[in-house]
């Protein structure tokens, strides 16, 4: 008696489904084929929606997750699915899975590093001279150690323990010759990991990143180590966005399609900690602005050709949103050339890359971003850009879809620019959206003629 797939049962169609590749091919395979599926797919045994976000499924905060609201909208989206392979919809709950997710450890860390914070300064008070030194000069013996010895965990979780138990604090030395550099220890014993085929366990990862926020807890000056780039020194933050933003370059010359998640994971975790620790630290918006500009500087350039492609973007996406909340740019911005001109060549290399959400998504900051954005426009120059093919067709068409840009980038001199490019779909697509606009030329050309 033959037996068809639909015929199974939906504990075995669970176990075939986890085998038949990574989430989101399995979700783009199979949803919408019936609804049976589709309510497997989503199904919290399955677990496909925390793995989709590396978590393991016995995380104690799967069931946190699964009773969200946001996990119990996609569910219903990913439900309501009657076309197989409909990647726009299945993106996008993918990707505001990642924005969730990111939240929360964001809201955990905020909570974690105030208690570690203060629980470290507590037993720093009570130690005595002697034992400050005797414990600070143990902890500098252990990272000695650590550079010089094979990467052990037993080591890691020692220099955790001297810092959170017993109160030990690394000294900052601004030397570039310092035993122990904050910056090339990231680079060497994480970031670097992070394109290499070399196996890492999820356990000394965790254990390495724990050690680094502990050595920033004990003495947030380490954060100022810098490491060499190319021909320039650069501080921690620098690389960890290197490595959220530049993926494909920063510690390789070739195009990267393999990536080590757990350790992207682990960077992820580690520069929203730094940014959490900074916005505790200075509060002011001054490493903001550093940030900002540093990633402005570095998104425009990103192309991942990966399977993980959804999961990094919305990451690369949700961290620019955070620094973009904590960083309100003050007036005088707009009146700083220097600042405008490198604000103009974001926005150029934006349209030239298409990165139609990154664009938006800075757009709709806040009031200040857009009075950038309208001061560095061009409409003649963009234009050109956005019209060379059907490509950058479809970007200039989700500009024009956005309501919110809409409002300003809806002109008579737009207009006329694309009737004198004879670009008649764009106008007719121009003139729909903003009707008032024939009015506008009438009375400009009643003006010229006066």
């Amino acid at each position: 008696m033959s037996t068809t797939f639909e015929a199974l049962p939906d504990e075995i169609l669970m176990i075939i489904l986890q085998y038949s590749g990574n989430v989101y091919n399995i979700f783009r395979t199979f949803s919408g084929l019936n609804k049976r599926l589709n309510n497997i797919l989503v199904d919290r045994r399955l677990h496909l929606l925390t793995d989709f976000l590396y978590m393991h499924y016995n995380d104690k905060y799967v069931n946190y997750y699964y009773n969200s609201a946001v996990f119990h909208n996609v569910s219903q989206q990913l439900l309501s699915i009657i076309i197989t392979e409909n990647d726009k919809v299945l993106r996008q709950c993918f990707q505001s899975l990642v924005i969730f997710h990111i939240k929360e450890k964001t809201n955990r860390l905020k909570d974690k590093f105030k208690c570690n914070i203060e629980h470290f300064q507590s037993i720093r008070l009570l130690l005595t001279n002697d034992e400050t030194r005797n414990i600070d000069e143990e902890l500098k013996n252990s990272l000695k150690n650590l550079k010089n010895c094979p990467i052990s965990i037993k080591n890691i979780e020692q220099i955790v323990s001297l810092i959170l138990t017993k109160g030990a604090r690394l000294e900052y030395n601004d030397s570039e010759f310092h035993e122990f550099n904050l910056a090339k220890a990231i680079n060497g014993l994480l970031l670097a990991k992070l394109n290499s085929i070399e196996y890492s366990t999820q356990r000394l990862i965790n254990s390495l990143v724990q050690m680094f926020k502990s050595l920033i807890i004990s003495n947030p000056n380490l954060l100022q180590d810098q490491d060499w780039f190319y021909y320039d020194g650069y501080s921690v933050h620098f690389f960890l966005y290197c490595s959220m933003y530049q993926i494909n370059t920063i510690h390789s010359d070739r195009t990267i399609t393999s990536i080590n998640m757990e350790c992207y994971q682990a960077i992820l975790d580690l520069l929203l900690f730094t940014i959490q620790f900074l916005k505790h630290l200075f509060r002011n918006e001054v490493w903001a602005k550093i940030y900002l500009l540093d990633i402005f500087n570095m998104i425009t350039l990103t192309n991942v050709v990966t399977k993980h492609e959804i999961f990094i973007e919305a990451s690369q996406i949700e961290i620019l949103n955070i620094i973009l909340n904590e960083y309100s740019l003050e007036d005088k911005i707009l009146f700083d050339k220097e600042f405008n001109d490198m604000f103009q060549q974001i926005l150029d290399n934006l349209i030239e890359n298409n990165r139609v959400h990154t664009l938006l998504l800075i757009y709709h900051a806040n009031e200040r971003i857009r009075n950038l954005f309208q001061n560095s426009w061009n409409n003649e120059k963009y234009v050109n850009i956005m019209t060379k093919n059907r490509i950058t067709r479809q970007f200039f068409h989700a500009l024009l879809n956005d309501e919110l840009l809409r409002t300003w980038l809806t002109s008579t001199d737009l207009l006329f620019v694309l009737l004198q490019k004879k670009e008649y779909e764009l106008v007719k697509k121009l003139l729909k959206l903003s009707p008032s606009l024939v009015y506008q030329c009438d009375n400009h050309a009643s003006d010229i003629k006066t």
